[in-house]
Order: C-alpha cells, then structure tokens, then sequence
C-alpha cells in the first residue's frame, strides 16, 4: 500500500457509464458472504505480527474467514513454512506477482499447489505497479506509467505469464485478476476480473464509490471485479495522504456500512480488508489493520464476524 489521493474513486478518471449486471440463474446458489471476504496477510514478513501463531486465531475470530490476499510465496523462504501452515488449516490465497522471472513465480506455485490443492483461488497481477518503475526484458517504465496508458515493460511481464499460466496445468483454470485501477481496457483479455483499491475518506457516503466502480467495470470489460484493498485508518491526521483518520469505533462503524453495502453489489466478486494487524507505531500506514499491533481484535472484529458467520 502506498500513497493515494484519497478519494473515492481512488485516482480513478470519473466516467459516467454503468454495467450491467450478470444474469444469475435461479439454480446457481449465490456465493455466501464469508466467501466474498478476504484479509490482507504477509506471511513472508516473519518479523512482524504476521506469523502462523497469530494470524490462525484472528481469522477464527472473524468468523472463520479463510481467504487471504498475499505475496506469491518464495520456496526456500522462512515464509514459505507459514503459508503452508496456513493451508494445512484450509486458508485459500490469492496471490499477488511481484515482477520477477514468471519461470521462478510460476515454479514456487505450481510446487505450492501440488502440496495444496485448491490452495491459490485468484492470482493478481502486480500490486499497485504505477508508484514504481518497472524493469522487464531490458525495458523500464517510468513511475506512474501506467496512470498514463504507457507500461510496455509491465503489460510484457502480465503477456508472458499470463500465457505460461494458460500452459501450466495446475494453475491454468485460476482466474487472474487485473493490477488496480489503471489500464483495466488493455487487460481485459488477460484476466477474470477487474480490480481496484478503494479508501473512501470518513465522511464519504457508503453508496458513493458505485459510480466509479461501475466506471471501472464498463472500461475493463468485465461483469465483475475484486476490490482488492479497502481500509479505514484510524492512524496518521487530518494531512494523511489517503484519508483522515478515524476512532476504533467509527471504523468499526464505517467498515460494517462499507461491507453491507459491497456485498448488496452483485458486481464485486470479492472484498479485500486492508489489513489484518496493525503494525507498532502511530502512524496511517500502520494502523488500518482489523486487530491491534499487540493482537488485541479492535471492535470491527465482532462487527464483520456478525455479518460473514
């Protein structure tokens, strides 16, 4: 996560277009609300809160969530050993490609699923690649390349897994899922859903990142998105670059208005909380997670779990 403009529509060009909504056929059992929940985790950071000890009885706590939103492991990593602990306990990913050699990303998974089955239910393409520049096969974009539709480095590096992973038989039926808000047209082709990060500000309307997401999904092509990172600050002031900060109890207030009203939205396949603990320190960044840096749940943590259980 980085700095955003902390809007609602999250750097998104506002368009006044709309989607329309899939069809569901009456026999087709809507997903249940615990499905379309996930929490951002980072098992890879063993030095942090993020250690298989602690994420278990958070997730239990939440209700029995079971889907997480993390880097794409490393074999031979300390953190390998917590995302497979975490599988042995039914935690399903999905996954999130940092630019590196898709043999080697492609290799760890594969060896990743073969362990696990059904373990990776999504693979997202790179996180947030406008805020940094991309390097791949002797091109560099700028930083903030793909704001401007101009990324050839990275829309190389998504072409090329994306086809190593239609031709890899373990992973191929995995939906891909774009990278946030920018260039969702020219994706369109290389993925299931569009995808966004959203950080409304405290005085926001609940409803009003419809219009955007909506934008979002006209110009992607697809029926549905993820919104991948959602959160709610309750650290930093009112100079935040995302948003002001809020109380724990107006997040747990905001954040239970924010996930009523995303799972009354057919379109979003699936709601990423951004994040599970907080981190030591007073600052925005530090403190969207769901529980305290000491493990402590906050009082969202009963609030989503009345909604998801």
């Amino acid at each position: 996560m980085s700095d955003r403009s902390g809007t609602v529509f999250t750097r998104r060009h506002f368009l006044a277009a709309a989607t329309v909504l899939p069809f569901v056929r009456p026999a087709i059992a809507a997903p249940s609300p615990l499905d379309r929940v996930m929490v951002q985790g980072r098992p890879q950071d063993t030095g942090s809160p993020y250690k298989l000890r602690n994420i278990m009885p958070a997730l239990d706590a939440l209700g029995g969530l079971r889907k997480m939103r993390c880097r794409a492991p490393f074999s031979g990593t300390p953190g390998w050993q917590s995302y497979e602990g975490l599988a042995d306990e039914g935690v399903r990913f999905c996954f999130t490609l940092p630019i590196k050699d898709p043999i080697v990303l492609i290799d760890d998974m594969v060896a990743f699923v073969r362990r696990h089955p059904g373990s990776i239910f999504a693979i997202e393409f790179p996180n947030e690649p406008d805020l940094n520049p991309v390097a791949y096969k002797s091109m560099e974009d700028v930083r903030l390349g793909a704001r401007d539709g101009d990324a050839p480095a990275l829309m190389t590096f998504c072409r090329d897994i994306t086809q190593m992973l239609s031709r890899t038989e373990e992973l191929k039926d995995v939906p891909r899922v774009a990278f946030n808000d920018w260039m969702q047209a020219e994706q369109s082709d290389l993925v299931s859903y569009a995808n966004s990060h959203i950080y409304p500000k405290p005085t926001t309307p609940v409803d009003a990142w419809l219009p955007g997401w909506h934008a979002l999904l006209a110009e992607s092509g697809h029926s549905q998105g993820m919104i991948t990172e959602w959160g709610r600050t309750t650290g930093g002031n009112a100079s935040n670059p995302v948003a002001p900060p809020v109380s724990l109890d107006q997040q747990a207030e905001l954040l239970t208005a924010d996930l009523r009203s995303i799972l009354a939205e057919p379109s979003v396949a699936i709601i990423n909380f951004y994040e599970l603990f907080s981190w030591p320190g007073d600052g925005e960044q530090n403190n969207f997670g769901l529980f305290n840096a000491d493990l402590s749940p906050r009082p969202v943590v009963d609030s989503i779990r009345s909604i998801v259980s």
